[in-house]
């Protein structure tokens, strides 16, 4: 695969300085998320699926219920336009008009497939250990019912671009002097306490993967 992705459905036609089509970059907007909203269409209705995702190499990889809409239509080959974006500052003008957000999002556009037979469970347990780095070694080990209520699809990471703001409010040069405050409010996703489960077996020690956990960043 070459190292750009941009194709004219994805390039950015407004402030075209903020778009980037490189895999590198793609890769590193969705390294730090975990959540996508998915759009699709059926039955000539548009619909839009917030779902959890993971990375591997150049592919994007969605699972859930074998009955899911979204995954029915993207393993028999559909569509989909996928979005993810991190949100890093408010960014406080000196005018509303120019009071804005840092950000780093990314859209992705591809036909989906599903996951081969002999690749599924392996996918599955790599979603686990994406999530909860660690974790994958600690818990038992798939049921078949578990696993055949399980889908699985990828979408070639192909056609897609990202979108990137940071820096400071950009004011207008008449409203430099005016008596307002002006800068960034940073944003960032951070771990609370620690919240056991009330049914966990007495003895339990927290590990320390869960201890340690650091949000995607």
């Amino acid at each position: 695969m070459s190292g750009q992705a941009g194709t004219e459905r994805t390039r950015v036609r407004r402030i075209r300085d903020r778009g980037r089509y490189d895999l590198e970059s793609i890769r590193a907007v969705l390294d730090a998320n975990q959540i996508a909203h998915v759009a699709y269409v059926e039955s000539g209705e548009p619909r839009v699926i917030p779902t959890l995702y993971m990375r591997r190499g150049d592919n994007l990889y969605l699972h859930g219920n074998r009955q899911a809409a979204f995954l029915r239509h993207l393993g028999a080959g559909g569509l989909a336009a996928i979005s993810v974006m991190s949100a890093d500052g408010i960014v406080v003008a000196r005018s509303g008009f120019h009071c804005s957000m840092n950000y780093r999002s990314v859209v992705i556009f591809g036909e989906g497939e599903a996951v081969p037979a002999d690749e599924h469970e392996e996918i599955l347990d790599a979603f686990v250990e994406t999530l909860i780095p660690g974790h994958a070694a600690a818990v038992r080990p798939a049921t078949k019912q578990e696993l055949a209520a399980t889908a699985a699809v990828r979408i070639p990471i192909n056609e897609g671009s990202t979108k990137i703001r940071n820096g400071p409010a950009n004011d207008a040069d008449e409203d430099l002097d005016a008596d307002v405050w002006a800068g960034v409010i940073p944003l960032c996703t951070a771990v609370g306490e620690l919240v056991p489960n009330p049914d966990l077996k007495p003895g339990i020690e927290t590990p320390a993967y869960i201890e340690d956990y650091t949000p995607p960043a």
